[in-house]
């Protein structure tokens, strides 16, 4: 069983509820087998003995002044989590897993989706095929341009439940730049999707970026193989390098909501170490 990764930002904390890690083949992550050979550092943390790509479902949970948030969680609206007679199971283990590690879904404030895919665990599905809130406080934000985006035919995994969210009227558009504290920010890439956004985190001298679906592995950072699927692949590529340049320079915690445990880390001499 992964266990929780906690840490802090200045006086932010983070911690990232594990569902689980799974070995899946490198050309998932958009790498390929022989990049991965290259890369002797990735091992055991980022990649497998077998040289498969590890990518992990969790939850990132931040506490910021007096707000909890959520940040993708369980990161992508796959297929296999988010249909069939094994949705309700998923679901219950996920919102079990977050209860255990002290943040019942009652206690959310605000759930953060990067992009559409991102809504992961966002919405529950019931037995009848309904959509609701997993997080029933909470308000969901993202970017009014992937909102837009999406009202124009962008995009399809996911959108029936963010649909039934936005007719519950739980979801917000909002800016690029859009505070949700003093200490958390929205930032637009339009890399990924049209509205795709990294989200920001500032407090008493620390920092860290949450990447999003920018790299979906932390091999992504060092291939200048960023995620596949993009709406626009050089930018893609330039926002991602310039983000790792960033927290190079200001040693601030990189964090990527599909990569695998710790789920964190430092970029350094072209790699990205592990966060204790």
């Amino acid at each position: 069983m992964v266990e929780i990764a906690w840490f802090r930002v200045g006086d932010v904390e983070l911690a990232r509820v594990p569902y689980f890690d799974i070995a899946l083949d490198p050309a998932i992550v958009n790498v390929t087998a022989e990049q991965v050979e290259s890369i002797d550092w990735a091992r055991p943390a980022w990649v497998s003995a077998e040289g498969q790509a590890l990518v992990g479902q969790a939850v990132w949970v931040v506490e910021s002044r007096d707000q909890v948030i959520v940040i993708d969680p369980c990161g992508a609206a796959d297929e296999f989590l988010r249909s069939g007679p094994e949705a309700i199971g998923h679901q219950d283990a996920v919102l079990a897993a977050m209860s255990e590690a002290g943040f019942p879904p009652e206690r959310v404030d605000v759930v953060v989706l990067s992009h559409l895919d991102g809504i992961g665990m966002a919405a529950v599905v019931g037995t009848l095929g309904d959509w609701t809130p997993a997080f029933p406080n909470a308000r969901v934000v993202m970017t009014k341009a992937e909102l837009e985006f999406l009202s124009n035919g962008g995009a399809a995994q996911g959108i029936e439940a963010l649909n039934a969210l936005i007719a519950q009227g739980v979801v917000d558009g909002v800016d690029d730049g859009h505070q949700i504290t003093d200490e958390v920010s929205l930032e637009i890439t339009g890399a990924h999707t049209p509205g795709h956004a990294i989200v920001r985190i500032h407090s008493d001298g620390d920092s860290a970026t949450f990447v999003g679906h920018l790299a979906l592995n932390p091999l992504n950072v060092v291939t200048a193989a960023a995620c596949a699927r993009n709406a626009d692949d050089t930018r893609a590529a330039e926002t991602l390098a310039a983000i790792v340049a960033e927290a190079t320079a200001q040693e601030s915690l990189l964090i990527g909501p599909l990569w695998p445990y710790p789920g964190a880390g430092y970029a350094a001499d072209d790699r990205i170490v592990p966060a204790d």
